[in-house]
């Protein structure tokens, strides 16, 4: 789907709420730890870790540099499911340390 077409899926706040999740991450990728420098091409986005722009949980989203979104993006394409699986990006394991957490605490 054409990302004109993909924008309309977005909420209307979604520049706040993605300004919220790069302030969180400090300003930097979480996936390499670059900081957002688009003037180097290092231009901080946010990725929907389930793939849908509805979704804009906090534990659902994720900053990354544009390099490692379109690396990301490219990898589930030609990779598939059980390779993406075997190379988790840093921040998915991440995620899912800190969900275990929370559900050993309860």
């Amino acid at each position: 789907m054409p990302m004109r077409l993909r924008r309309a899926l977005y909420p209307a706040d979604w520049e706040t709420i993605a300004g919220a999740i790069k302030t969180a991450a400090g300003w930097r990728c979480e996936q390499c730890g670059h900081p957002h420098e688009p003037a180097a091409g290092y231009t901080l986005t946010v990725h929907h870790i389930d793939g849908n722009p509805g979704n804009n949980a906090p534990e659902n989203l994720v900053a990354l540099c544009q390099r490692c979104h379109l690396g990301l993006h490219g990898k589930k394409c030609w990779v598939g499911q059980v390779m993406f699986e075997f190379f988790k990006p840093r921040w998915l394991l991440q995620h899912e340390r800190s969900a275990l957490h929370k559900s050993e605490d309860q």
